[in-house]
């Protein structure tokens, strides 16, 4: 939901993909039951963040303080203050429990503190963000594109192992996410790696992004299939990243990578469309205030559940309600409270050379 260590030149897609990304959130969300379309969504909508991350980074390095003060106060600026924010804004007593758990910042602690868990993406996030600035900077000291490569590799090995060492299957799971994040890192290494086929890719004609998108969520559907016997195991009917529950994670990895570029080249389809475009730099507001959405949303759309079809129809109407309901409301808090989408004073500078 946050820009790249530096942008390069912006790419429509890309904030056409955070707009489907966190409209998938939304549908995920809201929806009756494990149907095959949740089921596919689900085993990439949280990744793909990580993912259009590794594509945006220039992967510049950090080679002086005053460049690692500017990285760290732009992270702390666009996701950590309005993780605060939200949390107190969902909060239902601010106190000692709720301020102790908030600075513990995985789901299960927020869920604890009373506000909303899905806000832990925020300051597991802020940990990948650190992580990948890190592989950025060692992989710019390799010479050699054997060297980098083999570092990509090693890297991306790396993240997955200390990600599946640190989650044990507790529900308690780690500071602000911390082993999330390492499979968080992993998926900006490979965001990272795809930027040139994405660059390739979005000159291609209308039909060949169309077929290849129909492909890759073909494709992401039946990895997502061939984990659910292993997702239902912990009881889980569809991965859950937010708990660490990957099922088998070389299935995971598999369909998150291809569901995320099946959702990029639908992206590209939708890429002129100055709407999504613009609503696509709200994602992180329309993920963190869906919950007050659904509150007068749901009751509405409640009818539609018992409809034929009303599996894949009720969370698709709620889903697009939110989305036009939240149109107006990015309109009013990019003027009044910019704070609450990650955008603070200060942030608009150029990084430092």
């Amino acid at each position: 939901m946050a820009g790249g260590t530096t942008l390069r030149e912006r790419k429509n897609y890309l904030d056409v993909a955070k707009l489907l990304a966190v409209l998938s959130v939304v549908y995920v969300h809201s929806s009756i039951n494990y149907n095959p379309v949740r089921r596919t969504i689900a085993c990439f909508f949280m990744p793909v963040f990580f993912v259009i991350y590794g594509v945006a980074s220039s992967k510049r390095s950090i080679t002086s303080f005053q460049e690692l003060k500017f990285f760290l106060l732009k992270r702390v600026r666009s996701l950590l203050v309005p993780y605060v924010l939200w949390t107190i804004i969902y909060a239902p007593s601010v106190n000692a429990h709720f301020f102790k758990k908030v600075v513990i910042g995985n789901n299960y602690a927020l869920g604890q503190a009373g506000t909303n868990s899905v806000l832990w993406f925020l300051p597991c996030m802020f940990i990948a963000v650190l992580l990948f600035q890190l592989y950025v900077n060692m992989r710019l000291k390799i010479n050699g594109r054997g060297g980098r490569i083999g570092w990509d590799l090693s890297a991306m090995i790396l993240c997955g192992i200390i990600s599946l060492w640190c989650n044990p299957g507790s529900p308690e799971g780690r500071f602000f996410g911390f082993d999330i994040a390492f499979s968080g890192c992993l998926f900006m290494i490979i965001g990272g790696l795809l930027r040139a086929a994405g660059d390739y890719l979005e000159k291609k004609p209308f039909y060949v992004k169309l077929i290849l998108g129909l492909i890759l969520f073909a494709a992401a559907y039946v990895f997502a299939t061939w984990n659910l016997p292993y997702l239902e195991k912990d009881e889980c009917y569809g991965v859950v990243m937010a708990l660490g529950i990957y099922g088998r994670y070389d299935l995971f990895l598999c369909g998150a990578v291809l569901g995320s570029l099946g959702l990029f080249m639908i992206a590209m389809l939708f890429q002129e469309v100055r709407l999504f475009a613009y609503m696509g730099r709200f994602s992180l507001f329309i993920m963190a205030v869906h919950y007050i959405l659904f509150n007068f949303v749901k009751p509405l759309c409640n009818p539609i559940q018992k409809m034929r079809y009303g599996a894949y129809l009720f969370p698709v109407t709620v889903t697009l309600c939110c989305f036009m309901i939240c149109i107006p409301l990015c309109l009013v808090i990019d003027w009044a409270v910019p704070e609450l989408n990650g955008k603070c004073g200060g942030t608009k500078r150029q990084e430092p050379a």
